[in-house]
C-alpha cells in the first residue's frame, strides 16, 4: 500500500474535520417532486392487493374469524456480503455477525474468487474443511448459514481480469490454456453449486478492464455463453459494472457500460440481471456527495431510467457509504436511508446488497506473511456495525425500513370465505380460528406471482 505524503494527509484530516451535509444536499433530497416519485413507487412497486380464500379440504367455501397476517419475508433482496462467516477467532464473534446479519438480510453474496478458490491447481476450496482464507470462506461454510437463515445466495464472480483479487498467480500467461481453464473452473462450480445457487455475477467490471492484464480475446461474451451452457437453465446471470456506471450514465446509449451491454445481448449472450457498484471510495466524491454535486437523486434515477431500456431487474450489487467525516456515521445514515429508498421504490430494482456489515473486516491492502492484516478498505468506515459490533445509525435505519416501515403486519376480518389486504410482497405467516380450532398457515405473494390464494382449513 503506498504511503500518503504529509500534505495528503493532512488535507484528508481536514475534510474529515470540517464536511458538513450541505443545503445543496438537503434540498434535492427533499424536494416534494423527489419525495412524491419514491413515495409513489413504493406504493405502486412494492405493494399489492391480495385476496385469501378458505375452503374446507373438499374445497367448499368457509368463513374463519379474524385473520391475522405478519411477513416474515420480503419478496424484494435485501443482502450484504458473507466474507466473514465463520471467519472470526472468537466463536461468539462468528454468532454476533451471524445474528446482526440475518435480523436485517435475506440475500448474501458467497466469494467465489478464483485466488483462493483454486490456491493450487486442482485443489479446491468448496468444502467446510478447507484451509482458513481471510474474508474467503468456503462456499459450504456461507451457503449452510444462508440454508439455516433462509438467505438467498448469490455466487460472486466467476470470470474478472482483476490480477490481484481473480487471477491466481499459476495461470499461464497463454490465452488458449486461461480460456480452457477458465471453462474447466465455470465446469467445476456449476456442477456443485448450479442447483443450490441459483443467481451469479458471471462477468465483473468489463468497462473497467485491466489493459495490462491478459485475458482471452472477447471473454466476456464467452463467460456468458459457457455459463449458460455449464450451468442449469434456472440461473440468473448478472453483468456487473463498477460505481463509475452511474457518473457514466451522462452518456446515456453512448456510455461504455450501456453499449456492452446492447452487444453482448444482440450476440444472445444470457443477461438475466444488471449489477450496479456503489461504492464511495474517493475523498473528493465523499466531499462532492456532501456539497449535492454527486450521487444525486437526479442522477440515481436517470441512470436508472436509462438501463430500464433493457427490461431486465437492477441488482445494486455493493454498496459502500463511506463515514468519513466527523459526523461521518450520522451522515452515513442520512445517505443511507435516502439512497435505499429511492432504490427500492424504482420498477426495475430487484435487490439491494450492502458490501462489508462490520467496520475493521473489509478488503485490506496486503496480508503479511505472518498473517497480519494491513487495512485497505476499512479507511472509508462503511460498515453497518462497528468492529466491536455495536451498531452504527445506518444499521438502524435499514433495521427500521426492512423491518417496519416496509412490512406488512395487520389483521383482516373476512367477508364471508376471503380476506383482502394491501401489503408488502413476500411471505406472511397467517392465522386465524374456525369452529375453536387454531389454524397456522404461511402464504406467499410475490410481484411475480398470483394475487390469489387459496388455503385449506381441513
Amino acid at each position: 500500500m503506498k504511503r500518503l505524503p504529509l500534505f495528503t494527509l493532512l488535507a484528508l484530516s481536514a475534510l474529515q474535520a470540517s464536511a458538513q451535509l450541505s443545503d445543496d444536499y438537503k434540498n434535492q433530497w427533499s424536494d416534494p417532486a423527489v419525495q412524491q416519485r419514491i413515495a409513489d413507487g413504493i406504493r405502486e412497486n412494492r405493494m399489492g392487493a391480495f385476496t385469501i380464500r378458505f375452503t374446507d379440504k373438499e374445497g367448499n367455501p368457509v368463513s374463519p374469524g379474524d385473520v391475522s397476517l405478519t411477513q416474515t419475508r420480503h419478496d424484494f433482496y435485501f443482502g450484504a456480503n458473507g466474507f466473514m462467516t465463520k471467519g472470526f477467532k472468537n466463536p461468539k464473534e462468528d454468532a454476533l455477525y451471524e445474528e446482526h446479519f440475518a435480523k436485517l438480510f435475506n440475500f448474501v453474496t458467497i466469494p467465489f474468487y478464483w485466488p483462493e478458490l483454486e490456491p493450487e491447481p486442482g485443489k479446491l476450496r468448496f468444502g467446510k474443511d478447507s484451509p482458513y482464507s481471510y474474508r474467503r470462506p468456503a462456499p459450504d461454510v456461507v451457503l449452510e448459514f444462508a440454508r439455516k437463515n433462509n438467505i438467498t445466495p448469490k455466487g460472486h464472480t466467476l470470470v474478472w481480469d482483476n490480477p490481484r483479487w481473480s487471477i491466481p498467480a499459476w495461470l499461464p500467461k497463454d490465452e488458449k490454456i486461461m480460456e480452457q481453464k477458465i471453462s474447466k473452473r465455470l465446469q467445476e462450480i456449476g456442477e456443485r453449486y448450479g442447483h443450490d445457487i441459483q443467481i451469479w455475477d458471471v462477468v465483473n467490471e468489463v468497462t473497467d478492464r485491466h489493459p495490462d492484464v491478459l485475458m482471452p480475446k472477447d471473454f466476456a461474451f464467452k463467460a456468458f455463453k459457457e455459463s449458460e451452457r455449464l450451468f442449469p437453465n434456472s440461473n440468473v446471470f448478472t453483468l456487473n459494472f463498477t460505481t463509475g456506471i452511474w457518473s457514466r450514465s451522462n452518456k446515456r446509449e453512448y456510455s461504455a457500460d450501456y453499449l456492452l451491454l446492447e452487444n453482448l445481448r444482440q450476440r444472445n449472450a444470457k443477461i438475466n440481471a444488471i449489477g450496479m457498484q456503489f461504492h464511495n471510495f474517493s475523498e473528493p466524491e465523499y466531499d462532492q456527495i456532501l456539497k449535492g454535486k454527486a450521487m444525486t437523486p437526479t442522477t440515481l434515477f436517470n441512470t436508472l431510467d436509462l438501463y430500464s431500456d433493457f427490461n431486465l431487474p437492477i441488482h445494486i450489487t455493493e454498496i459502500t457509504v463511506s463515514a468519513l467525516s466527523e459526523k461521518g456515521p450520522e451522515y452515513q445514515a442520512v445517505m443511507t436511508e435516502n439512497y435505499y429508498k429511492l432504490w427500492f421504490s424504482h420498477p426495475k430494482v430487484e435487490g439491494i446488497i450492502w458490501w462489508n456489515l462490520l467496520d475493521g473486516t473489509a478488503a485490506p491492502a496486503a496480508i503479511k506473511p505472518d498473517g497480519t492484516i494491513v487495512p485497505g478498505e476499512d479507511k472509508w468506515k462503511g460498515g453497518l456495525l462497528n468492529r466491536d459490533f455495536t451498531k452504527k445509525p445506518a444499521y438502524d435505519v435499514l433495521d427500521r425500513l426492512i423491518n417496519k416501515e416496509w412490512r406488512t403486519n395487520l389483521t383482516v376480518t373476512p367477508k364471508s370465505d376471503a380476506a383482502s389486504y394491501r401489503g408488502f410482497y413476500g411471505t406472511y405467516k397467517l392465522v386465524t380460528q374456525r369452529n375453536g380450532k387454531k389454524y397456522e398457515k404461511e402464504v406467499q405473494f410475490p410481484k411475480s406471482g398470483a394475487r390469489t390464494q387459496i388455503v385449506v382449513l381441513d
